[in-house]
């Protein structure tokens, strides 16, 4: 009796153990997700502004995936670096697929007191643009940057003087506003998009 005992409680035993007398090895752990791995894109930046440099000098960290390469996609400096009056620079901004092609196509006195800049906003991104233009400035021979009137409004501003709005694929024409200096005409005018700097966006020199 005492051995079929023995018998059964060494039976229930090897059973809680798998039924099996041999070393039980740990099973490896199951793979767990992992974030994306990421890379860093370092721009060209021979030949831009110092404003420029600043803002997209460091290497831009995105994870290596398709949402990566469209996060790369629209963090990219002005291009070309600089243009002139009637030609055309590409820009992003701060929100993931905000792209536009400007173009500066006039720059003249209205009213007194007022400079206005023409331009030609084509959005070629994927995100809808809804938002002030505010991040402009324009530069009179020999002084400081003169940044955009926020307050102004001319016939010529054609909604640009309050929030834009420019759906995908669209474009808007108007002008911004400047204070005059005297009867002095602006050399440099320079935009950004969204809150990228103004310093850090494309320069037009309209000389």
């Amino acid at each position: 009796m005492r051995k079929l005992l023995g018998t059964f409680v060494l039976a229930a035993m090897l059973a809680g153990c798998g039924g099996s007398s041999e070393p039980q090895t740990p099973k490896a752990a199951t793979p767990t997700a992992t974030a994306e791995t990421e890379s860093e894109e370092q721009h060209d930046l021979e030949g831009y502004s110092p404003g420029v440099v600043e803002y997209y000098g460091q290497a831009h960290a995105h994870e290596d995936s398709e949402a990566g390469s469209i996060e790369a996609e629209y963090h990219q400096p002005p291009k070309p670096a600089e243009a002139k009056l009637g030609e055309t620079i590409t820009l992003t901004g701060t929100e993931i697929g905000v792209r536009f092609d400007v173009t500066v196509t006039d720059v003249k006195p209205v009213e007194d007191d007022l400079m206005a800049v023409y331009v030609t906003l084509e959005s070629t991104g994927i995100a809808i643009y809804d938002r002030p233009m505010e991040q402009a400035s324009i530069t009179y021979p020999g002084e400081e940057p003169t940044p955009l009137d926020p307050e102004a409004s001319a016939k010529c501003s054609n909604g640009l003087d309050g929030i834009v709005r420019i759906d995908v694929l669209r474009n808007k024409k108007g002008c911004l506003l400047f204070p005059r200096s005297g009867d002095a005409m602006p050399e440099r005018f320079q935009l950004a998009l969204e809150v990228v700097p103004t310093i850090a966006g494309g320069i037009w020199n309209l000389g």
